[in-house]
C-alpha cells in the first residue's frame, strides 16, 4: 500500500489534535501588517484584533507559495508516495492554482479545489485522511473526497461590517446603512465557492443569531444529524452556548465547536459565528 501525505492549506483551520492523529501537513499564508510580513502560523486573532483596533493598521493576506507546496509534494511523493491536497477555495485565493503549479510533473500528487473557507477545507482534509487510513489509494479518494465536499454548507452572520469596510470588501455607504438600521448581515459559499450575501436579520446580535438559525435549520431540514460544527470568532460565549442548545433542540447528537484562525478573522472581525452543515 502505498504512503499518501495529506495536506491543507492552513486557513483550513484543522485542530492540533486531528494534524496529528492523522499527520496532516499545513501549508501557510503570508499576512502583511504595516511594513512586515508575517506566517499565518505566526498569528493569533488577538495579533489582527490589535493591529486593526489599537495600531489602525489593515493586515492583508498573500496566497500560500507555489516554493513552499512544491517542497512539500516532492517529500510527500519520494519513495512511491502519493500527496492529496485540499486548498482554500479557488474564488477566493490564488493559493489552488499555485498548488497545481507546483505539482507540475509529479506523479502522485492531486490538488482539490475545496470551495470552502476555514474548517470547510480542513474537514476535507481530515476524511480524505480517514479514508487514506482505510487503505484507499489517491485515486479511489478524490472522487469521494468531491462528493463530501459537494454536500458541505458553509454560512456566517456577522454583527457588523467593520473589518470588512476596512479591508475594502464594502463601501462606506453600505457600513453607515448597516450601522444605522442593525443589519447583521449574513455570508455563504456558494456551490463554486463565491462569498456571496445570504439573507440580513435585524436588531440585537443575540437574537439575530438565533434567527439565523433557525433559517439555516429550516434550509437544510433534511441535512444528516450526526454532527454539526458552529465556527466563531471572538464572541460572547453565551451567544455559543444558546446557539449549541438550539441545535440539540433541533435534533443533533453532536455540535461541535471550534474558534476560527487569524486568517479569517482579518477579514470578518470580532462576533463572527457560522455553521458547517452536511447535506
Amino acid at each position: 500500500m502505498k504512503k499518501i501525505q495529506i495536506s491543507v492549506d492552513d486557513p483550513g483551520d484543522v485542530p492540533k489534535e486531528l494534524c496529528e492523529k492523522y499527520n496532516i501537513k499545513c501549508i501557510y499564508t503570508g499576512v502583511v501588517i504595516g511594513n512586515e510580513v508575517y506566517s499565518s502560523k505566526d498569528l493569533t486573532p488577538s495579533d489582527v484584533y490589535k493591529a486593526m483596533e489599537v495600531d489602525s493598521v489593515v493586515p492583508k493576506t498573500n496566497a500560500c507559495l507555489e516554493s513552499d507546496y512544491r517542497n512539500l509534494f516532492i517529500e510527500g511523493t519520494k519513495d512511491g508516495g502519493e500527496c492529496i491536497h485540499v486548498n482554500i477555495s479557488s474564488k477566493l485565493s490564488a493559493s489552488h492554482e499555485n498548488a497545481k503549479r507546483a505539482a507540475g510533473e509529479l506523479e502522485g500528487v492531486y490538488c482539490q479545489d475545496s470551495k470552502m473557507l476555514t474548517y470547510g477545507i480542513g474537514i476535507q482534509a481530515v476524511y480524505a485522511a480517514e479514508l487514506a487510513a482505510k487503505g484507499l489509494g489517491a485515486k479511489e479518494i478524490m472522487p469521494k473526497l468531491a462528493e463530501f465536499r459537494d454536500g458541505l454548507d458553509l454560512s456566517f452572520i456577522i454583527n457588523d461590517l467593520k473589518y470588512l469596510y476596512k479591508g475594502g470588501r464594502v463601501s462606506g455607504l453600505k457600513l453607515l446603512g448597516a450601522n444605522l438600521l442593525k443589519i447583521r448581515p449574513s455570508l455563504q459559499l456558494d456551490k463554486d465557492g463565491r462569498m456571496v450575501p445570504g439573507r440580513k436579520f435585524k436588531g440585537n446580535f443575540a437574537l439575530a443569531v438565533r434567527e439565523y438559525i433557525k433559517c439555516k435549520l429550516e434550509e437544510h431540514a433534511d441535512a444528516q444529524k450526526d454532527s454539526i460544527w458552529i465556527i466563531y470568532t471572538d464572541i460572547d460565549q453565551k451567544i455559543v452556548e444558546q446557539s449549541i442548545k438550539d441545535l440539540k433542540e433541533a435534533g443533533y447528537k453532536e455540535v461541535k465547536t471550534m474558534t476560527a484562525g487569524a486568517t479569517v478573522t482579518i477579514h470578518s472581525g470580532r462576533n463572527t459565528i457560522g455553521l458547517l452543515f452536511h447535506k
